[in-house]
């Protein structure tokens, strides 16, 4: 018997989640030429005025798991309205993979059940919490073929530490979101599922490799997601859709599922800088509540590779000092970016902060150095995976998959020079957090020089990256402010520092960016992520205050 091409696994595979939307729940017609995603599905006629209330991406999860805990909405009517709005999502930006409606609203019946047999008290602290999965998770009984048609059709046969701690709190998982092939790009486009789409432009996309989960939390069709970051992949996918985006520091929460590199990156530690589970919000304050129910969970004491760390009950300090990263001498920010960050920078002054101009780091280097490492993490196993498919054009860009004769060679010696890098860099850095001999509580920065990008351009990384080669803690905070074209006007071309930089600056169109969310990254030291969150969540209202600028 002949074995199935990569064309019939595809087509069996979409065809199997496709079914899985109820066909009242359809669309009668697809997205009209030039418009927005996020703009068409309030009106796309399948969505009743309760499930938009209940759904609506300007109500966070906090305060939905206050109404479920008391009883005064059902786990029943908010997951059947959250998986409606997840099946419109799906259908206006290509994000979901595995499609479990029916199975959330099961279970969502059971926590019903339960909670009135307990005397109307929650199971868990994320009770009745409709959230979504990177596919890269397992879950018993679904695929988690990460967009490769090797992998399709073998469900796993466990759940991994992360999304059964969640499940253990009371949640209620509605689908597993996609991912780009092999997982190691910034833009999400695959063999299986296809091209997942910019809620806010579906000619651009919407980052990777946790892009599934950006554009369903834009959306609207999850109150919570969880993905992973090796270096900026939930970061690069919130910024670009414009929710809420926290990498942890390593060794937190637990990161386990379908591999992706070799198997001996890991022993008690990461080889090299290490990739973390991390989450995709609606607001700060729900990536500070979800990642105190992970902390109270005690993962430690089931996993080998998890340190203990109690959950600290940190406030923000009382006069915060905020370094920022203005500039960088490697590539300019785009013109909306630049003004995103200026606004940002300014408005915390304005608020009586003090803000510090600190000089950039080395992101040339961290992105040299980490890109090294890859080879180290033994890439050999995902070029086998793809050996029965094509590659897609942004794995094609990234140049990743390609076996080369290797220069230097790999040996250990060149391992350790690597790691002597790292340590360098690391060192180097370390000195930003007593900057004039006073100490910093945070730093301002942007998660890349540009917003999102058209399809197959998202390439340079090296402003998240090196957050994950230093291992802080960071978050992907929205402004509340988008490009705009009759302000943001594109530098001359001739003032670019470099062919990278050009290549960078050649992408904006002020006309076509137009709309685009605008985005910052506030970041912290290393294991101090309570901190992090307690000064994002006091600042965050700050820098999203429009009209608070001189610019």
């Amino acid at each position: 018997m002949p074995q199935p091409t990569w064309q019939d696994i595809t087509a069996r595979k979409r065809a199997e989640r496709d079914a899985k939307i109820p066909s009242e729940w359809r669309l009668t017609e697809p997205l009209p030429p030039g418009t927005r995603p996020i703009d068409f599905l309030p009106r796309c006629g399948i969505l009743t005025e309760h499930d938009l209330a209940i759904t609506n991406p300007a109500r966070n999860a906090t305060d939905l798991l206050a109404q479920l805990s008391t009883g005064k909405v059902t786990a029943e009517d908010v997951v059947q309205s959250f998986c409606k709005r997840a099946a419109v999502a799906q259908q206006l930006t290509n994000c979901l993979t595995e499609i479990m409606f029916s199975e959330a609203i099961e279970r969502a019946k059971w926590l019903d059940s339960e909670f009135k047999k307990n005397g109307n008290k929650p199971v868990g602290p994320l009770h009745g919490l409709p959230i979504s999965v990177k596919d890269q998770f397992y879950i018993k009984g679904y695929d988690s073929c990460i967009g490769i048609t090797a992998l399709c059709f073998k469900p796993a046969k466990s759940t991994s530490h992360a999304v059964q701690m969640l499940l253990n709190a009371g949640c209620v998982i509605i689908a597993k979101t996609t991912v780009p092939q092999t997982v190691l790009t910034a833009d999400t486009d695959s063999i299986v599922f296809g091209r997942t789409v910019n809620p806010y432009n579906a000619e651009f996309g919407a980052g990777g490799s946790s892009g599934g989960e950006g554009a369903l939390i834009a959306m609207g069709g999850s109150a919570l997601g969880l993905g992973t970051d090796a270096a900026g992949s939930v970061r690069m996918p919130a910024a670009v859709c414009g929710v809420v985006g926290y990498k942890p520091s390593a060794y937190r929460i637990p990161v386990d599922g379908q591999r992706i590199l070799g198997k001996g990156i890991m022993g008690t530690t990461s080889l090299g800088p290490p990739g973390v589970s991390g989450l995709l919000a609606r607001s700060v304050r729900d990536a500070r509540l979800a990642a105190r129910v992970m902390a109270e969970a005690q993962p430690w004491n089931d996993s080998p590779f998890i340190y203990p760390h109690p959950w600290m009950h940190i406030p923000s300090p009382t006069k915060p000092r905020i370094g920022v990263w203005l500039t960088t001498d490697v590539v300019h920010l785009h013109p909306p970016v630049a003004r995103g960050l200026r606004l940002a920078h300014d408005r915390l002054k304005r608020a009586g902060y003090e803000v510090v101009e600190l000089s950039p780091p080395p992101f040339e280097k961290a992105s040299e150095i980490h890109f090294k490492m890859g080879e180290f993490m033994d890439v050999s196993h995902m070029r086998k995976l793809l050996e029965s498919e094509p590659q897609t054009k942004i794995v094609q860009a990234m140049d990743n998959m390609t076996a080369k004769g290797t220069q230097p060679e790999l040996t250990v010696e060149y391992l350790h020079e690597l790691n002597f890098q790292i340590a360098r860099i690391a060192m180097q850095m370390k000195r930003y957090w007593r900057h004039d001999g006073k100490p910093l509580d945070g730093i301002l920065f942007v998660n890349a020089p540009h917003t999102a990008v058209p399809f197959d351009k998202y390439l340079w990384v090296a402003f998240t990256g090196i957050i994950n080669v230093v291992d802080w803690t960071s978050i992907a905070i929205p402004l509340n402010e988008k490009a705009d074209k009759n302000i943001d006007v594109a530098m001359p071309l001739e003032d670019c520092y470099n062919d990278l930089d050009l290549s960078i600056q050649k992408l904006y169109d002020a006309e076509k960016f137009h709309g685009l969310p605008l985005s910052v990254q506030l970041i912290g030291q290393r294991f101090e992520d309570e901190k992090l969150l307690a000064l994002a969540d006091e600042i965050t209202p700050i820098i999203t205050q429009r009209g608070q600028s001189k610019l």
